[in-house]
């Protein structure tokens, strides 16, 4: 499609340069909007503080058959599927498992990182889309030793987490929760709610006067709903997280620390409680984002 200069979505509606990419054939595929179905609650925001996008599993998807007019035969749409699990299943194959797997991303294009086969011996590292798009020259390889950078992360938070059980980052842990005004976040949120449920009840008078059609009140009743349990669910979660922020969470944290610490052998599971992500530069440069709840903005610098 890239060679054929077929355009993409960004292209064609903002005139922006995109490109073809794997996972978007691959995610066109699998959509089931082709077929006549609508599904909803997809993703959602991790919490009102943190505003990233997370996908929801599929048992909360909300799905809706025969909404409009299929473009795509269902029994093709179904072999298709069958295609697209078998090779998925192929590439989840792997021979070998690396302590840091599913932690590596790309710092220039953000793209995952993958460990490949052995070079000199040594296991190497590579860019995925740089991987899948070479010949566009969208990325550099980021073709580091895995056996280097898994030593360096290592030895590294090692280093760390043996200073955490000072009193001086003790401190600094507690007083890191306290620059969130959990109050006025609340009835910021009230007034929210209240504006809306307000809307929707003039939304009704005005269908009953002949101000808008029943088709208007309806779409715009449940744009308005869905608004209203997303700010009462941020609401909750605020809640939560002025009762959490009561609490000396440094002996958790330190609860962490020491078992990491203690361990013999470590696997990838106990990495991915620690680590958020490890951003990986051109210049060898290795951010390192870690889970702690309080310590969850903390990026750390080492060098490959």
């Amino acid at each position: 499609m890239n060679s054929n200069n077929i355009p993409t979505a960004n292209q064609s509606r903002y005139n922006k340069d995109s490109f073809w990419e794997n996972k978007t054939i691959k995610n066109i595929l699998k959509n089931k909007v082709y077929i006549g179905t609508t599904q909803q609650n997809k993703r959602s925001r991790i919490s009102y503080k943190n505003r990233k996008i997370r996908q929801n599993s599929e048992e909360k998807w909300i799905t809706v058959e025969n909404t409009h007019p299929p473009i795509i035969d269902k029994k093709v749409f179904d072999m298709v599927q069958k295609m697209v699990i078998v090779q998925i299943y192929n590439r989840n194959e792997k021979k070998n498992t690396f302590l840091l797997d599913g932690l590596l991303f790309c710092y220039e294009c953000h793209h995952k990182i993958g460990v490949r086969g052995k070079k000199n011996g040594h296991y190497y590292m590579v860019c995925n889309n740089y991987r899948r798009n070479s010949k566009l020259g969208l990325c550099t390889s980021h073709g580091f030793s895995y056996d280097n950078l898994e030593e360096t992360v290592l030895n590294y938070i090692k280093k760390l987490f043996s200073d955490i059980d000072s009193k001086k980052v003790a401190l600094n842990i507690k007083k890191s929760g306290a620059k969130y005004d959990y109050k006025k976040i609340l009835k910021k949120l009230e007034r929210e709610i209240k504006l809306i449920n307000d809307n929707i009840d003039q939304m009704y008078v005005d269908k009953l006067n002949g101000k808008i059609t029943e088709a208007m009140y309806e779409r715009l009743y449940k744009k308005l709903i869905d608004e209203a349990k997303q700010k009462e669910r941020e609401y909750i979660e605020i809640q939560e997280m002025q009762n959490n922020s009561k609490q000396d969470d440094t002996q958790s944290i330190k609860k962490i620390v020491r078992e990491f610490l203690e361990l013999k052998e470590l696997t990838p599971e106990v990495m991915k409680v620690i680590i958020n992500r490890i951003e990986i530069h051109q210049d060898k440069q290795v951010d390192l984002y870690f889970n702690f709840k309080q310590l969850d903005n903390i990026k750390q610098n080492c060098l490959l």
